[in-house]
């Protein structure tokens, strides 16, 4: 979604980072997926928080203002 409306990819640590943290946002289902080699990621499901707080902010263009 972040991608579409802002037409940029946000960093993915910092992503994964902010949506994992955010009380109720997101819930561990205690499952996980192997795609190959590594550590095998681990599945969330929607929690019932609507927002994430503090929300996500885009970078500001250069020469923008704000």
């Amino acid at each position: 979604m972040y991608e579409a409306v802002w037409d940029t990819e946000p960093d993915p640590r910092n992503f994964s980072r902010k949506v994992t943290s955010t009380p109720g946002f997101l819930v561990p289902t205690g499952a996980k997926v192997s795609s190959g080699r590594g550590r095998p990621g681990q599945l969330f499901r929607r929690g019932p928080a609507t927002a994430l707080h503090p929300p996500m902010l885009r970078d500001q263009a250069p020469g923008s203002p704000g």
